[in-house]
């Protein structure tokens, strides 16, 4: 999709693919490969293999996997070197940003001096990308959408044209969960292709994208299973219905689609004899099965993904993705509540790591200390902890992005920003303050809803959680409830959110409404390691029909209850 090259919809592990610096000629030949989709757009050309290459590339870069696609375009413009089109695609499969805009401008040169002899369809196409590669996807947007929409006007029967301006149109969702400008434009070609092509894999991919971040995943439930089952197993296809069936709950189709989708990145590397940074999303499925594992409550399972991640990126030697592996491992220590164990992760950045790398570092070093400083009622510790968070974010906004790294000073300043709320929120609970405690929980939370999607995972607890349990001590039960039902509601298959709502029930004296939600929980965590804390307390409770828990929030720290901690400390000694 386009938009996934031309706006970068993910954090990306690796600053750097594995042909970056090679110029477009000196691409290697890439295999003909089955089952990519079904996508075609006859071109000028009297070369069967450069039509093959130039579909392959086009399947591809409805899959958003640029770097395949530039191979494949390349190929088809070194077995026909007079064929516009592939030079339109290398245009389009740099992606964008300042670091490759000579290689774009001299590709889409190269597609117009070409494009004479071509049909009106292809300098159509061409012409709708030249204004892209001039102005940019932003400056560019408004005279790219008018070309191409006159291009669909012009050619109605090409479903190519539609499924490539749906791709760029997809901008998400905002926090608010209102679709951003071009979201619904773009669900209303897709629709329409569903109807017209339902057997088209891209439109498939493009619509569970589209329905990710919306109030109605569902709806895009079937185009997940269908990826799902497609014969030939391709990364793009198989993450992006495990995403879809997170977000509705089914963990263990998932699960399934990642572990396929690290199966099939794999297999095409050693096939290729390929370095690890060429796998398109195999770390990627990594990082969302250490998700996976978290929301179903398998800690030591998450751990070894964690862990097979850091092994996989260290083959590469590439810093920033080292230090998102190290985030990613932090972060399951983190969801379970094992402060210590995150605290004592050490990464060294290199001597010339940029800015956002060594801030994204110090701030998880900061905020686990303050976690650990809490947790042992050392106050003074934990307040320093949240000063130093609040000095960082203010200089990492002020850094300027640097074309060869990916990772932006600002995303990383937006998330020590809200580990320093989170943190301070939880401090000011502890002291006794709940009315300031909650001021700066809410800003947390909405500051978290901010994040962009671009930018890297957050690595502080979930602000909501946290504002349910201080509400829960201070005796807001309601509001407590309301939150945490609204946080199961978005995480169906969260096991976390499920226990919270429980709590919060059973803090409420509303026992058999907390019977049926540990039961939830129970059957979120039907595979979780059997000595985890929250298991056992929902075990004691279903055991006892809530006889053994039935006043919470006298019982409860700022963040957990004692009985939890003390668990977690014989769990983790």
């Amino acid at each position: 999709m386009l938009a996934r090259l031309l706006r970068t919809d993910e954090s990306p592990l690796f600053s750097r693919g594995a042909w970056d610096e090679l110029p477009d000629a000196e691409l290697p030949t890439p295999p003909l490969r089955e089952g990519l989709g079904s996508a075609h757009l006859p071109v000028t050309t009297k070369v069967p293999l450069a039509q093959a290459y130039f579909d392959q590339g086009l399947r591809l870069l409805h899959m958003g996997w640029g770097a395949e696609a530039r191979r494949a375009f390349a190929e088809a413009s070194r077995q026909d070197p007079s064929l516009a089109m592939a030079w339109w695609g290398l245009a389009l499969a740099r992606g964008a940003g300042g670091r490759f805009a000579a290689d774009r401008a001299e590709a889409i040169r190269k597609a117009l001096a070409l494009c004479e002899g071509a049909t009106d369809l292809e300098q159509r196409y061409i012409v709708a990308a030249s204004l892209l590669a001039d102005k940019g996807p932003s400056n560019g947007r408004h005279a790219f959408v008018r070309e191409m929409e006159s291009l669909i006007d012009c050619h109605p029967e090409d479903p190519e044209a539609r499924l490539l301006l749906a791709g760029f149109l997809m901008d998400g969702y905002e926090a608010d969960g209102r679709p951003c400008a071009g979201q619904p434009y773009a669900q209303v070609l897709l629709r329409e292709l569903l109807r017209t092509h339902p057997h088209h894999e891209g439109v498939h991919l493009a619509w569970v994208t589209s329905m990710l971040g919306s109030r109605r995943p569902k709806e895009a439930l079937d185009s997940a299973l269908r990826l799902l089952s497609l014969g030939a197993r391709v990364s793009p296809y198989l993450v992006g219905a495990g995403r879809l069936l997170m977000r509705l709950g089914h963990t263990e189709q998932a699960r399934t689609a990642l572990q396929l989708a690290i199966e099939a990145d794999d297999a095409w590397v050693a096939e290729q004899s390929l370095p690890v940074n060429a796998a398109p999303l195999a770390a990627e499925a990594m990082r969302l099965l250490v998700s996976v594992c978290a929301e179903a409550g398998q800690y030591r399972e998450g751990q070894i993904w964690a862990r097979r991640l850091r092994n996989r990126v260290e083959v590469a030697g590439d810093s920033q993705a080292m230090l998102l592996a190290t985030c990613t491992l932090a972060s399951l220590h983190l969801r379970f509540g094992f402060w210590r164990a995150a605290a004592e992760l050490h990464a060294e950045p290199s001597a010339d790591a940029p800015p956002a790398e060594r801030g994204l570092l110090e701030g998880l070093r900061r905020y686990t200390r303050g976690l650990s400083a809490l947790e042992a009622g050392r106050l003074v510790e934990a307040e320093r902890a949240c000063e130093s968070l609040d000095a960082m974010h203010g200089p990492l906004n002020e850094e300027r992005r640097a074309e060869s790294h990916l990772l932006c000073p600002r995303d990383v300043a937006r998330l020590v920003e809200v580990a320093a709320d989170e943190l301070r929120g939880a401090l000011d609970a502890r002291r006794g303050d709940p009315a300031r405690a909650e001021a700066t929980l809410i800003r947390a939370v909405r500051l978290e809803r901010r994040l962009r999607a671009a930018g890297p995972a957050p690595f502080s607890r979930p602000a909501r959680e946290t504002l349910a349990r201080v509400r829960m001590r201070f005796g807001r039960e309601e509001k407590a409830l309301e939150l945490a039902e609204e946080f199961a509601a978005e995480r169906p298959g969260s096991g976390h959110a499920r226990f919270l709502v429980a709590e919060a029930r059973v803090a409420l004296g509303r026992l058999p409404e907390a019977v049926s939600d540990f039961t939830a929980f129970l059957e979120c965590w039907r595979e979780a390691d059997p000595h985890l804390p929250e298991l056992q307390r929902a075990r004691a409770f279903m055991a006892g029909r809530g006889r053994h828990l039935r006043v919470v929030s006298s019982e409860m720290a700022v963040d957990e209850g004692p009985m939890l901690l003390r668990a977690r400390k014989r769990v983790s000694g």
